[in-house]
């Protein structure tokens, strides 16, 4: 540690003796305007760009504002540095980039030191070698990262954005084909980012043998890095995994909801009872690039620990889907000690370790069909799990450990197939415009897809007529609605379902709910008086199927007009339009049919 600390000590001198044009320091806020104004040409305005010609450093309790769309080129070797609590702010109506002048030579980027008010909103951030923080904690919205670590040197940073002691707020953002990792930290130095709603794409170009997020210690207390709802897909070569953690010290982490696909491999875990992980919720599928399964290939990769040192890693509710492995449990030395992951413990009181994985095509060439590799000595738990098969000969077969190797550890399984929806209740009423308005909730989703309405009236033969997309993943209670604006009201019921499908293609059906309309007693015609658009509706029952007649006379018996309806043996409900009318007065409709036979007068 002294030795990490003396070189950031010595980087930061360095860094001082560069910065050729420093804000006053006394708490003035100022925009890029400002700066040309007051740098002596170390920046310039060309009409569409500003030009930066060397380092700019925004000191102490200063404020740079960029609250106008820009464009910011920077030259070679040099970089934005908000230093000791000054604060930048950038905010503009649709968005501000930050690059090079020279795309080929790149530029050092942008150091943010000591400084919690910083906000980044809609930037662009590229052909840099990094965006340093240091003791900072700032927030980056709607910001996109690319091309960047465009140097062999990592003096600068390490990644697209480089940790050093500091938790950022990253949501809604994109890192794309940078060189390296999008986020690094230290392996012993304390760093804790969220990280919600961001897409992590193509990272890692450069074939170095690092994942795109890649993170070490989280804090010497109990700070958590926190991967939310991202996509980490694609790597940029076969060297890049998706997440990667090797502490040295204690890691928090909850990685859930996010799709991890295309990597080297999904989520790598090294360590004993210093890793504190969740994943959960995750679908982890095709990290198979490099195809070897040697070296790679895993959905989660587990590795570390003693015997006195596990890791209290819960694996919970994840798709594990054409992956070379689901999941590889590495232990090491003489006895083969591990991590100790638990995937699936029914046998306490802890709900979250309920297992709930799914484990599907996840096979390779050396172990063909193996979902989990325990390779290790220590009991697993595995219980509650789906594993593509029903039957305990077919689970046995994708599992690998102390039945088909005396010195690995058993693992213990069973053959549960979760339900993908627990529906909580399903309702369906009659609107006063006699549609059917549907309502249902769910108090737990896994991997939900889709609620496929179905109706029917006789109960037996059911059609759909809607679809409503499902949370996904859900622990708590979802509220669902559904209006049939058009219900077939041959019987006068009409009954509903739901099926309720899931992310692997399987489903199940809700039970079924009827509306009914009031009993209709004669022919109806409303409304009594005729609307501007001159439809009214009927509604009437038919003895058969049939055409039904609606003549139109004045009230001194002229004949206006007709109308055809066509309708069902049964209830039928007609729309009817009204032929145009000059006078003011009554109409009145004769209606025929097989069995039908009445006049009613509407008012024009």
């Amino acid at each position: 540690m002294r030795k990490t600390l003396l070189s950031l000590f010595l980087f930061s001198f360095l860094l001082q003796s560069k910065a050729n044009f420093v804000t006053p320091g006394t708490g003035v806020t100022l925009t890029l305007t400002d700066l040309v104004s007051l740098s002596g040409g170390i920046v310039t305005f060309n009409g569409t760009d500003y030009i930066i010609n060397d380092t700019v450093e925004i000191r102490k309790t200063d404020i740079l504002n960029i609250a106008q769309n820009a464009n910011v080129r920077f030259a070679p070797n040099t970089f934005l540095w908000v230093r000791g609590g000054a604060t930048l702010i950038v905010n503009p109506p649709t968005g501000v980039t930050f690059t090079a002048q020279d795309p080929a030579t790149g530029f050092l980027g942008m150091r943010i030191d000591t400084s919690n008010n910083t906000s980044l909103k809609k930037l662009t951030f590229e052909y840099a070698v990094s965006c340093r923080l240091s003791d900072s904690h700032i927030r980056i919205d709607d910001c996109t990262f690319r091309y960047n670590n465009n140097s062999s040197s990592t003096s600068f940073g390490n990644g697209a954005i480089a940790l050093f002691r500091s938790s950022p707020m990253i949501t809604n953002s994109r890192f794309i084909d940078n060189k390296r990792a999008a986020i690094q930290g230290g392996a012993n130095i304390f760093n804790a980012p969220k990280m919600i709603g961001c897409t992590f794409r193509g990272n890692g170009t450069a074939a170095q043998n690092v994942p795109q997020i890649n993170l070490g210690a989280t804090s010497a207390g109990n700070d958590t890095v926190k991967i939310l709802n991202c996509q980490i897909i694609d790597a940029g070569s076969v060297m890049t995994g998706g997440i990667g953690f090797l502490p040295l010290g204690n890691t928090y982490a909850v990685i859930s909801n996010n799709l991890i696909r295309g990597n080297r491999y999904g989520v790598f875990l090294n360590g004993g009872a210093n890793v504190n992980a969740l994943v959960s919720y995750n679908v982890i599928d095709g990290n198979n690039i490099e195809g070897n399964s040697n070296t790679g290939g895993s959905g989660i990769s587990l590795s570390g620990g003693s015997a006195s040192s596990k890791q209290n890693t819960i694996i919970t509710g994840n798709i594990f889907k054409n992956n070379l492995w689901g999941i590889t449990i590495v232990g090491s030395g003489a006895t083969l000690t591990g991590p100790q992951p638990n995937f699936g413990n029914l046998n306490n009181a802890d709900t979250t370790d309920d297992g709930k994985n799914y484990f599907i095509g996840n096979t390779n060439n050396t172990t063909p069909g193996i979902s989990v590799y325990n390779n290790s000595s220590d009991p697993i738990m595995a219980q509650n799990n789906y594993w593509g098969v029903g039957d305990a000969t077919g689970v046995e077969a994708t599992i690998f450990h102390k039945t088909d190797n005396a010195t690995l550890g058993l693992i213990t399984y069973n053959t549960y197939i979760p339900s993908p929806i627990q529906l909580l209740n399903f309702t369906a009423a009659l609107t006063q415009s006699q549609t059917s308005l549907l309502n249902w909730s769910t108090s737990a989703e896994l991997f939900s897809s889709s609620f496929e309405v179905q109706s029917s009236i006789d109960a037996i033969t059911f059609n759909t007529i809607g679809t409503v997309a499902a949370a996904g993943n859900s622990n708590t209670v979802r509220s669902y609605t559904y209006e049939d604006a058009s219900p077939n009201w041959q019987n006068g019921s009409v009954f509903y379902r739901l099926r309720m499908v899931d992310a692997l293609g399987r489903f199940e059906y809700s039970q079924v709910v009827e509306v009914k309309l009031p009993p209709l007693n004669g022919f109806k015609l409303y409304p009594t008086e005729i609307p501007a658009s001159r439809k009214v509706t009927a509604e009437f029952n038919s003895p058969a199927a049939q055409q039904v007649q609606f003549r139109f006379y004045s009230a001194t018996g002229q004949f206006l007009g007709q109308y055809n309806a066509t309708a069902v043996q049964g209830r039928n409900r007609a729309e009817v339009t009204v032929p145009a009318i000059g006078a003011r007065g009554y109409v009145y409709v004769r209606v025929l049919g097989q069995g039908i036979e009445t006049t009613v007068p509407l008012r024009n």
